[in-house]
C-alpha cells in the first residue's frame, strides 16, 4: 500500500506533466526510464531514488516554487502524521484534500459546528468564509468560485456518510431563507444512492469528541485520517490512530438518527423554516 505522501507527491507529479502537455510514455523516453515506472510513481506506487523527483519535475517544465515545494514534501518524513497550512477555513486548494476526494470510494464525516464543506451551497460557502475573515472583494468571490469548482462528493466516492451535530444544522446561519435553502439541499442528497445523511441529537452522550473529522477509505490504500484546524490540516494513516476514529464513528452511528428519522427532521425543519419565510414583516 502507499501512504498518503506517495499518492499525494503522485497526483502533483502527473498534473504538472499533464500541464506541460506531456504523455507518460513522452517523459518515459526522455527520463529513460520504463512506462511502467512512469505510472507508478505518478500513482504513488513506488519508491525512488534521491533526486529522481527533481529530475522528473525539471524535465516535465515545473516553475522552481513547485520545484521547490515538491522536493520539500519529498523529503518530509513519512510517518502517518501530516500537517498542510491553508488560509482561514479553506483548505480546498491543499493538494492532499483534493487527492483524497478524488480518489477514495469511501468518505466518512462527521461535524460538530458546521456543514461539510462539500455540501455548501453557494451562500453558505459565502457566509462560512466571511466567518473566518474574508472581507467581500475580489478574493472572497474566488474562494467561493474554487470550492464550487471542486469535483463534488455528490458523483466521486462510492460511498459517502455524514453525520451531522443537531446543533450545527440548527445553527448553521442567523438567516432562515439561507439555512432552510441549505437544509433543503441536505434533504434532497439524502435522497440519492449510496449518500447517507444522519443526525446526531443534541442530547446525545459524544461530548468528549470534540472536533470533527473525515475517515477517507481506499480499496487499495491505508485508511486516512482529516482534522481541519482553521489554518491547518491534520492527516493520520498509522493503524493505532484509524483503529481510534473507526471506534469514535462506531459510537457516533449508535446515537445517530436512521436515514429515515434523519429525512424526517429535515422535513419537519423545514416546515418550521418556511413559516418563518413566509412570515409578514411588520
Amino acid at each position: 500500500m502507499s501512504t498518503a505522501k506517495q499518492r499525494e507527491l503522485g497526483a502533483e507529479l502527473r498534473r504538472i506533466r499533464m500541464r506541460a502537455g506531456y504523455l507518460a510514455t513522452d517523459m518515459s523516453r526522455m527520463l529513460g526510464w520504463p512506462a511502467s515506472t512512469i505510472s507508478r510513481l505518478e500513482s504513488g506506487l513506488r519508491s525512488y531514488q534521491a533526486g529522481n523527483i527533481a529530475i522528473y519535475l525539471a524535465r516535465a517544465k515545473t516553475t522552481p516554487q513547485e520545484l521547490d515545494d515538491l522536493v520539500a514534501l519529498d523529503r518530509r518524513p513519512d510517518d502517518g502524521y501530516q500537517v498542510r497550512s491553508h488560509p482561514a477555513g479553506f483548505p480546498d486548494d491543499v493538494p492532499l484534500i483534493t487527492m483524497l476526494d478524488t480518489g477514495s470510494h469511501s468518505i466518512t464525516i462527521y461535524n460538530r459546528v458546521d456543514i461539510p464543506r462539500q455540501l455548501q451551497i453557494e451562500p453558505y460557502i459565502r457566509e462560512t468564509l466571511t466567518r473566518n475573515g474574508y472581507e467581500d472583494g475580489p478574493a472572497l468571490d474566488t474562494a467561493v468560485r474554487t470550492r464550487l469548482a471542486r469535483p463534488t462528493l455528490l458523483t466521486i466516492p462510492d460511498s459517502l456518510t455524514v453525520y451531522l451535530h443537531e446543533t450545527a444544522l440548527l445553527e448553521s446561519s442567523r438567516y432562515p431563507t439561507l439555512k432552510h435553502e441549505q437544509i433543503l439541499h441536505l434533504l434532497i442528497v439524502s435522497s440519492l444512492a449510496r449518500h447517507h445523511i444522519h443526525v446526531v441529537p443534541a442530547t446525545s452522550d459524544l461530548t468528549d469528541i470534540h472536533a470533527g473529522f473525515t475517515l477517507y477509505r481506499h480499496n487499495q490504500h491505508q485508511p486516512v485520517v482529516h482534522h481541519q484546524q482553521p489554518t491547518t490540516s491534520l492527516f493520520l494513516e498509522d493503524d493505532h490512530n484509524i483503529a481510534f476514529y473507526v471506534r469514535q464513528l462506531e459510537r457516533i452511528a449508535s446515537q445517530a438518527l436512521t436515514h429515515q428519522k434523519t429525512r424526517d427532521w429535515l422535513t419537519s425543519n423545514l416546515t418550521k423554516l418556511d413559516a418563518q419565510v413566509s412570515r409578514p414583516r411588520n
